[in-house]
């Protein structure tokens, strides 16, 4: 797929000239609708910072890159993913936050045929008129991780809620469905963990020189016979791949997981293993955080998406068609 990649300087006499258009000055070639998608796959960039929002300006000595693929940008339209209302859980205090389903990643990726999350909440604010407020992801979640994804709209909020990710004064829950069995109900793991691999995508526990991390975990249910269980997790750090690799040092991986656990030798049954070669079963389940100064906390729950609750259903015991 050949990549298109340009870098100018706004000159004098385009100073103050809406971001869109000068795109479309710089490739004559392009469509007004195909410069617009630039911009929503995270193509443009502005002095190294994404820009998204067509009518904001540039000024003279600005620095703009733009990076597309027209072969991407043709995927782009065939894969596009509407949030729904019900996929809204929250939109006050300029916080939003979506129940992001598996396969979609949080931002913007390399591969610009590739729908994002940012995007998603993009379009439906344009739907509700709401297409001039800022996007600002405050966290992130693994493509294949579905569950409680939280943005702001304007900077201040921005740097209220990321303020309390680093001091750890919010609290976080994950449901994982795992292969193995815990030994006890309530368990723990911590350890120093390094960057993720540039050539494996993977993240390594180390002995020096990594981050430290730290999750609890509580057993909520098991199917013995079936070698599987369902465990809650509180990451008290928010490292990449933190839970994942946490639960794969403790013989626990979680199930369809394509990059950890594969040291593991637990069998579970085909129709089990079947279920998780769509994603990986971890969900984001809730997020409690305080929105604003003065304002009470709030806790934002996810329900799991359908093939999650198809196999936890498995786990706990209950028929295929309950809830």
């Amino acid at each position: 797929m050949a990549l298109t990649r340009k870098e100018f300087v706004v000159k004098s006499d385009q100073s103050a000239m809406r971001i869109d258009l000068f795109v479309a000055a710089m490739f004559p070639d392009l469509s007004r609708r195909k410069v617009r998608q630039i911009l929503d796959v995270g193509g443009c960039y502005v002095n190294n910072k994404r820009m998204h929002i067509a009518s904001r300006l540039v000024h003279t000595g600005d620095k703009v890159r733009i990076e597309f693929s027209l072969d991407g940008l043709k995927k782009t339209r065939q894969k596009t993913f509407e949030l729904t209302e019900a996929e809204i859980l929250y939109d006050a205090h300029h916080v939003i936050a979506i129940n992001k389903p598996p396969g979609l990643p949080s931002q913007a990726t390399r591969d610009q045929d590739i729908m994002h999350a940012e995007v998603c909440v993009r379009n439906w604010l344009k739907k509700q008129n709401r297409g001039s407020e800022k996007i600002i992801l405050l966290h992130r979640l693994d493509k294949e991780t579905s569950g409680v994804l939280l943005f702001a709209t304007n900077t201040n909020t921005a740097t209220w809620i990321t303020d309390q990710f680093r001091q750890r004064s919010l609290s976080k829950t994950y449901w994982a469905l795992c292969r193995g069995v815990p030994k006890t109900k309530r368990f723990e793991q911590e350890c120093y963990l390094s960057e993720i691999d540039k050539k494996t995508g993977m993240v390594s526990p180390v002995h020096s020189g990594g981050k430290q991390s730290r999750t609890t975990f509580e057993e909520r249910a098991s199917l013995l016979e079936a070698n599987v269980s369902w465990i809650i997790c509180h990451p008290e750090t928010g490292r990449s791949h933190q839970i994942r690799v946490h639960l794969d040092m403790l013989g626990l991986p979680i199930i369809g997981d394509k990059r950890y656990g594969h040291q593991v030798k637990t069998k579970i049954p085909d129709e089990i293993a079947t279920l998780g070669t769509t994603h990986h079963m971890l969900h984001a389940r809730a997020l409690r955080f305080s929105p604003a100064p003065s304002v009470e906390a709030v806790t934002v729950e996810a329900m799991p998406p359908p093939l999650f609750e198809s196999l936890l259903r498995i786990v706990k015991g209950s028929p295929a068609g309950a809830s």
